[in-house]
């Protein structure tokens, strides 16, 4: 797509301005009027989103030749050949003029270099001009494609957005016709908002989910740490039982077997809970009744273990306690009352600690019911949602809903259409114009140093004899003595 800004490449050495670019004709955003009448207000002038590429001059071989020209010289010559005349000493005048025809043919001789320099500079920029003129030819081309690949896309990008604010505003009247929340922003979700209020109607509401509850996350807490607790009790017990010498390993074997114990029967009775649950409603599974008496069986058993080590246990450490304070002197003779009995009674202590495992065990009965429950509410709501996709009532606003995300992705996707060399055409063309712009200023710089040498001898040479002419013009006398 042309544009009206156009860069003319030139025999030029690549060089930032320093000055900003000058601008083209006067761009408005206001439709033009072509020769068909008014275009459509959408459409942009691409020419005021085209970036300027420098705009170097021509270059010339006087550009790189720093000395003055031969004929210079050569007028200076004339001048000083010309007042050789005015010198009276006939000696000195016969040495001046072989001097000055010696300078004559050092002239001669650096007219004879300058042209040739001059050739020379000239084809060494025909030469090196090729490749940067190709560079820079090849530089605009690209600039130009992306510039028309830039406007197209933005006018995709601005149509794309019209389109998706018409469409929200699409979603949000379906939205509200159907009495959804207008935020929701996908079909999923507004079928799942209207298999919610379908089920509030038909009186099957659904609890809130526990992230969303404080009190349920607590009884969570307490439910995993009761297994531990309890494990940690009938651990002490078992050591108590079955290591009255405490030896280390075996109290870590005994901690290690209640903590094991505990979970394990307390896990056993969450599953049977949720086993117990999904049995009314799922084909395949055994009676309700069976898996309850798995539950009271499984707690009678923990109830029963854990009463006797911790009886068992508190008896042992009674006794020991009564046989260390018998040992000690502290005590009286313990068969002097024959009536006493010789096992101590703790039942607030044993009844304490059933009291602690029943509770867990509870807590994991419930936590399974809970967790059937929750599975059940979603498979209740998922063939809600079914149901309502086959009956393809809310079609409509389900699509309008939908429709919002899918022109965003499609805005997403838009870009320009890449040049098969652009990955590495910058790169590539910025190593061709520097190759060629050091080749061209490595053999300037050589011409135009011998050069500037030879004309600097040469001016040397003419100050001399300019210095010698006048001397030669006007001798000084030199002054005796009087009486000489």
């Amino acid at each position: 797509m042309p544009t009206d800004r156009t860069v003319e490449i030139h025999l030029s050495k690549r060089e930032p301005e320093l000055t900003s670019p000058q601008p083209s004709a006067p761009q408005t955003l206001r439709p033009s009027d072509g020769p068909e009448g008014p275009t459509d207000p959408g459409a942009f002038d691409l020419s005021s989103y085209a970036a300027a590429l420098p705009r170097p001059e021509a270059l010339s071989a006087e550009q790189f030749l720093p000395v003055l020209r031969p004929g210079q010289f050569s007028e200076l010559l004339e001048d000083l050949s010309g007042e050789l005349q005015l010198v009276p000493d006939e000696a000195a005048r016969s040495a001046l003029t072989s001097r000055a025809r010696i300078l004559r043919l050092n002239v001669d001789q650096y007219r004879i270099n300058y042209d040739a320099a001059r050739t020379t500079l000239d084809r060494v920029l025909a030469e090196t001009g090729v490749g940067v003129r190709g560079s820079w030819a090849r530089q605009q081309d690209h600039l130009n494609f992306m510039n028309v690949a830039s406007g197209d896309v933005e006018r995709e990008y601005l149509k794309a957005t019209e389109e998706i604010e018409a469409a929200r505003q699409g979603r949000f009247e379906a939205l509200s016709r159907h009495g959804v929340r207008p935020d929701v922003n996908s079909a999923e979700g507004f079928y799942h908002e209207q298999a919610l209020a379908e089920l509030a109607r038909e009186g099957h509401a659904l609890r809130p989910p526990e992230g969303r509850s404080g009190s349920k996350k607590v009884f969570n807490a307490f439910a995993v740490f009761s297994k531990f607790f309890v494990g940690i009790i009938s651990g002490v017990s078992i050591n108590l039982l079955f290591n009255p010498e405490s030896r280390l390993y075996m109290t870590i074997i005994a901690l290690t077997a209640g903590i094991m114990f505990s979970v394990l029967l307390l896990w056993l009775v969450d599953e049977l809970a949720y086993r117990a649950k999904l049995a009314t409603r799922t084909q395949g599974m055994a009676r309700p009744i069976a898996y309850t008496l798995g539950i009271v069986a499984v707690t009678a058993l923990y109830l029963g273990v854990e009463g006797y080590l911790n009886w068992d246990g508190i008896l042992r450490v009674t006794q020991q306690i009564a046989a260390n304070a018998a040992q000690q002197g502290q005590l009286t003779d313990l068969s002097a009352a024959s009536d006493t009995p010789v096992e101590p009674q703790h039942w607030s202590l044993l009844t304490f600690t059933l009291a602690l495992v029943s509770m867990a065990a509870g807590a994991a009965l419930i936590q399974g019911r809970e967790r059937a429950r929750i599975l059940l509410e979603r498979e209740r709501l998922a063939s809600k949602v079914a149901e309502l996709k086959v009956e393809g009532r809310y079609a409509d606003a389900a699509r309008a809903t939908d429709h919002v995300t899918y022109l965003e992705m499609a805005r997403d996707r838009l870009a320009p259409p890449r040049d098969v060399t652009s990955p590495d055409h910058a790169r590539l063309n910025e190593r061709v114009l520097n190759h060629w712009e050091q080749e061209r200023d490595g053999q300037v710089q050589s011409i135009a140093a011998d050069l500037v040498r030879e004309a600097r001898a040469v001016q040397d040479a003419l100050e001399a004899f300019a210095q010698d002419l006048t001397g030669a013009k006007h001798p000084q006398t030199r002054r005796g003595f009087g009486f000489l």
